[in-house]
C-alpha cells in the first residue's frame, strides 16, 4: 500500500489549501482533532484497492 496523503485533499478542490486543523472539524472522525491524528488514504497500486489508516502527527 502506498501512501497517497491526508484523505482531506480529496474532498474537493481546495481542501488541499484549507488549514488541516479546521478540516477535522468537519471531516467525519470525531477523536482525530483530539487524538493527534490525521487520515490518510492508503491505494495498492497492483489491484487498486484503498483503505484510510490514521497517522499519528
Amino acid at each position: 500500500m502506498e501512501n497517497t496523503g491526508k484523505e482531506m485533499d480529496y474532498y474537493d478542490d481546495y481542501s488541499a489549501y484549507m488549514p488541516i486543523d479546521q478540516m477535522k472539524l468537519f471531516d467525519g472522525y470525531p477523536n482525530d482533532f483530539k487524538n493527534g491524528e490525521c487520515p490518510h488514504l492508503f491505494k495498492c497500486p497492483s489491484c487498486g484497492k484503498d483503505k484510510i489508516e490514521m497517522i499519528k502527527e
